[in-house]
C-alpha cells in the first residue's frame, strides 16, 4: 500500500466494525480485516462499480466478515469507528451531518478544506492527532474521539493541525517551507491581504515550531 494507505491504517484502532466510507479498491478496510484490526468491515461506497472492485479484492477467506452496501454515506449504518478519505472536507462533513449513528472513532483524510473538518468536529470529537503526510502531495489525517465537551482548538490549531504544531514531523515541516516559499512568490507579483495574511499565518506556525525547517 501506499504511505497514505498505510498512515490510515496505522490510524484505525481495534475495533467490532469498520466503515470504510468511500472505499473504491478498499484496500484499507481489507487490511484492517487481515490484521485483525476490525472483527467486521462494512464497505460504502456510491459507485456500484467501486464497490464490485473492492468485493473482488477482498480474499475469500475474509469474506464471511465483510459486507459491500452501495450507498451515499453512512446513513442509518452502525459502526464504532469509520474511516472516510480521499474525498473533500465539505464532502466529508455532509457524510458526517447525514449519519444516524455517528461513530465513536473517525479517521478522515480530507483532500481540501481541512479547516473547515476540524471546525465542524471540535464542536463533537476529541481531535487526538492531526498530522500531514507527504506522499507524493500533502495529506492531513485526523483521528478523533466522540467527546461532548472537547478541549477548543486554538486558531492555529484549527489552520495547521493540533499534533502538527505539538509534534512537527520532518513532513509537516517540508510543508511549511514550501508553503512559505509559495506564498512568498505570489507577493513578489502582487500585492494581496490575504496571501499576506496566510503568509504571517505561516511565519507565526514556524516560530510556534522553534522556528526550524
Amino acid at each position: 500500500m501506499s504511505k497514505r494507505l498505510d498512515k490510515l491504517l496505522s490510524l484505525i484502532p481495534d475495533c467490532n466494525v469498520l466503515a470504510d466510507v468511500g472505499c473504491d479498491h478498499g484496500y484499507v478496510g481489507i487490511q484492517a480485516l487481515a490484521d485483525g484490526k476490525a472483527r467486521r468491515a462494512v464497505f460504502v461506497d456510491v459507485s456500484r462499480p467501486s464497490l464490485d472492485k473492492a468485493a473482488a479484492n477482498c480474499p475469500d477467506e475474509l469474506t464471511d466478515r465483510a459486507s459491500f452496501v452501495c450507498q451515499d454515506g453512512l446513513g442509518k449504518l452502525f459502526c464504532d469507528v469509520a474511516v472516510i478519505a480521499g474525498m473533500g472536507g465539505l464532502e466529508i462533513i455532509s457524510i458526517l451531518t447525514r449519519a444516524e449513528n455517528p461513530p465513536h472513532i473517525l479517521i478522515l483524510q480530507p483532500n481540501r478544506n481541512a479547516c473547515d473538518v476540524r471546525k465542524y468536529l471540535n464542536a463533537r470529537y476529541e481531535i487526538v492527532c492531526d498530522c500531514k503526510i507527504f506522499d507524493g502531495k500533502f495529506y492531513d489525517m485526523i483521528l478523533a474521539e466522540q467527546n461532548s465537551r472537547p478541549v477548543p482548538l486554538t486558531e492555529m490549531e484549527l489552520q495547521f493541525g493540533k499534533t502538527n504544531l505539538s509534534r512537527p514531523t520532518e513532513d509537516f515541516r517540508l510543508f511549511l517551507a514550501r508553503e512559505r516559499a509559495k506564498l512568498s512568490k505570489i507577493l513578489q507579483r502582487c500585492n494581496d491581504a490575504k496571501v499576506q495574511a496566510r503568509l504571517d499565518l505561516t511565519d507565526r506556525a514556524i516560530a510556534a515550531i522553534g522556528g526550524k525547517l
